[in-house]
């Protein structure tokens, strides 16, 4: 199984369209009114829907927090959104999690863009079969680019881990704690492969995980004390679920925000 849909409600298609096409290098492997957005139509598209009533609130106080995509030079993606007028946080390495940065779309929606490896790692060039199989190879930050987190914040990690596991039979591939922000990061998906380390908290398997070519679910456990409602965003112009399927790309099933609201 693998996470093939980041669906999202949002306000103008079209606008979000050309953004994402434009200024990330995705492509659209969808129709006019039912866009699919991605960088290889093998793996994780975003899915966009229209019929926001209404601007997407932001904060910290969202379910729903954050598109990650990982890239193998950050410094060349942030060069090029700069020169191209986009709006993008200098690189930093955040503790031992990565080397990131972050922008905000037309609509508000978040945007992390990360590294591979750690700051200063030098990232392998791409193969000659990866360049061949790469619909947007001629683009600075489609070429290499892959769509990889879906980030939903929650406060009873217990409840989101035994869905996860019990219910949709995904694997946990990392546990990633940030104390002194108040926040642990828990990475799942479907996949088999073995970890370069069995430890889930190895900092050696972070920058394996961020090269994966397939999509994660990120979920980002606020410790006791922190309150998060959920905000009307994530049905409402925000947050729209997510879908899996087979290996083969058969049987599409989707995860809907409101089958998952008391993870909050």
């Amino acid at each position: 199984m693998k996470i093939a849909r980041h669906c999202l409600r949002v306000r103008d298609l079209s606008l979000l369209r050309e953004f994402y096409c434009q200024m990330l290098g995705m492509t659209d492997f969808g129709s006019g009114e039912n866009p699919l957005l991605g960088f290889d139509a093998a793996h994780c598209l975003l899915e966009l829907h229209p019929g926001a009533k209404r601007e997407r609130a932001t904060g910290s106080q969202n379910f729903y927090w954050k598109t990650g995509i990982t890239v193998r030079d950050l410094d060349e993606a942030v060069d090029f959104l700069r020169r191209n007028g986009w709006a993008v946080t200098a690189p930093k390495q955040f503790r031992d999690i990565g080397y990131m940065s972050h922008l905000t779309d037309p609509e508000g929606f978040i945007i992390e863009l990360l590294q591979h490896g750690f700051e200063a790692s030098t990232q392998p060039p791409m193969s000659v079969d990866e360049l061949a199989g790469n619909t947007v190879g001629g683009h600075e930050i489609g070429g290499q680019a892959t769509l990889a987190h879906i980030t939903l914040r929650v406060n009873h990690i217990d409840r989101a881990r035994n869905y996860c596991e019990n219910v949709l039979g995904m694997r946990l591939m990392s546990v990633q704690p940030v104390d002194d922000y108040g926040f642990c990061l828990y990475f799942y998906t479907w996949s088999k492969e073995p970890l370069p380390l069995a430890d889930l908290r190895a900092v050696e398997n972070r920058p394996w995980l961020w090269a994966r070519p397939y999509a994660l679910l990120e979920l980002q456990h606020v410790y006791a004390g922190n309150t998060q409602p959920l905000d009307n965003s994530s049905t409402d112009g925000g947050f729209f679920g997510f879908g899996w399927q087979d290996d083969d790309g058969n049987n599409l099933r989707y995860l809907k925000p409101e089958e998952i609201r008391n993870w909050v």
